[in-house]
């Protein structure tokens, strides 16, 4: 079950009755929505009463928040291994561990099982990633940086270092090869 798609449905909930609410505070009521098959034929759409909105704890909507910003363009990043760290980081706050693992390579054959079993909890961890060194071997570029996991639930911290690399744009690489991704970490060892 995908938490983020139930808040994503609550915030879109919360965000139309508001509309309804703003539009039956002018004196004239909404104009009806005018929706059409493909044919052209429009039908008048029945305007009805707003629903009670739905309550949003605080931590609730900050994760949405982030969860709606998640930068999925940082998954074709070539410049910048940073920017999938914070992707990557940001997917783990909110529990998205389908996005999250989308971070990895395929090689690493990380699951949103995995990152479940190791990150979920009663609450979200704390990630901290620090400032890392770029090397270039063999036609690839490593990028390694420390990485610190505090878990608010009475876990253990986690500390070591979490390693990014791609294909440095050698002739024949695939688009997947070449952009970041992560390889591996010493926090988390994929089973």
């Amino acid at each position: 079950m995908r938490i983020n798609a139930a808040i994503r449905a609550m915030l879109a909930t919360t965000l139309s009755g508001s509309v309804l609410l703003l539009a039956a505070c002018d004196q004239n009521p909404p104009a009806p929505e005018m929706t059409g098959e493909a044919s052209g034929e429009a039908t008048e759409a029945v305007v009805s009463e707003p629903a009670p909105l739905p309550t949003v704890d605080a931590s609730a909507a900050a994760s949405a928040g982030i969860a709606a910003g998640l930068d999925m363009a940082a998954l074709v990043e070539r410049r910048d291994p940073e920017r999938l760290l914070r992707y990557y980081t940001n997917a783990l706050r909110v529990g998205d561990w389908i996005d999250a693992a989308r971070a990895w390579s395929l090689d690493a054959q990380m699951t949103p099982e995995k990152l479940q079993a190791e990150f979920g909890g009663q609450a979200s961890p704390k990630i901290a990633v620090g400032k890392g060194d770029t090397e270039g071997a063999a036609g690839s570029l490593y990028y390694e940086a420390p990485i610190v996991v505090d878990f608010a639930d009475g876990r253990p911290s986690k500390r070591g270092t979490i390693v990014l690399r791609r294909v440095n744009d050698v002739p024949g690489a695939s688009e997947e090869q070449l952009n970041w991704r992560i390889e591996r970490t010493s926090t988390l060892i994929p089973q």
